[in-house]
């Protein structure tokens, strides 16, 4: 085994974390900068599942998949790496030939970190290596490290993930709510159109009822050379004339829209104030 960790191998740590890469990105880092300060032939990251209470293997470097026992079913899953979720301290086997080393005698040497934040278990990191006494149980402090820095990195991947689902849905809600407004604008819009439409009918139909009588009357009253009937005639239609443009006007300078209640709960638009 190398060096034990310092100073520089904690900075490259967040230098890695800084880079905001996606979590496999990340994971592959890790391993690789753990691999030049702690030779593995495979390493296996196991995540905790609280809902199912199950691990769950998220990233494995190496030809094989890190564990012991893994044809046994234990309370989180196949392998002794659910036993090894619920301890504290990191579990160095220095040599595994007088005993299983495994299925298949994969590993004669085996380290595994049960990732724990406060009280909150992260998941299980486990080394393997295929000569026997490569891991020594002096090192334990340079696992306790690497355990530490792992939870950190996991926990801080989870948190970022729980955040971009909380902004991927905040978005799609936003953009929900600005459809459901287009529409709204939409409605009231043509809510609008038909609050004019009936202003228009009810302020000028009347007026120009009138007109249409009145022309009538100056057609008739013109065949008969009724002069004075043609005057009066002529009065009118400006008069009502006079009525239709002061409505247009008043619609035109509507700036805030106030409905009043018309016929068969229609609305129409109060130009009276």
């Amino acid at each position: 085994m190398e060096n034990s960790f310092n100073t520089r191998f904690l900075n490259e740590i967040v230098t890695i974390l800084q880079k905001g890469m996606d979590s496999q990105d990340t994971f592959e880092a890790i391993f690789n900068l753990l691999k030049k300060n702690i030779y593995f032939d495979s390493a296996t990251l196991f995540l905790y599942k609280k809902q199912k209470d199950k691990l769950k293997v998220i990233h494995s470097k190496g030809e094989d998949i890190v564990d012991l026992a893994s044809e046994f079913n234990f309370e989180r899953g196949n392998g002794i790496s659910s036993w090894i979720s619920k301890q504290k301290e990191p579990i160095i086997l220095p040599s595994l030939e007088k005993s299983r080393p495994g299925e298949d005698h994969r590993f004669s040497s085996f380290v595994s970190m049960p990732l724990w934040a406060a009280d909150k278990l992260i998941g299980v990191f486990n080394l393997g290596h295929y000569e026997p006494n490569f891991y020594q149980r002096d090192d334990i402090s340079k696992f306790r490290i690497v355990a530490n820095q792992l939870s950190m990195i996991m926990e801080k991947i989870q948190l970022q993930k729980k955040l971009q689902e909380k902004n991927t849905k905040l978005k799609n809600t936003v953009a929900k709510l600005k459809k459901t407004h287009k529409k709204l604008i939409q409605k009231e819009r043509l809510a609008a159109i038909g609050e004019v439409a009936v202003t228009v009918n009810h302020e000028i139909n009347n007026p120009l009822t009138s007109i249409i009588g009145l022309a009538e009357v100056l057609e008739l009253a013109f065949n008969t050379g009724k002069k004075e009937k043609v005057k009066e005639g002529l009065q009118g239609i400006l008069k009502e004339a006079k009525r239709i443009q002061k409505v247009t006007q008043k619609l035109a300078n509507v700036s805030e829209s106030k409905s009043i209640s018309y016929l068969n709960s229609q609305k129409m638009i109060d130009i009276n104030d």
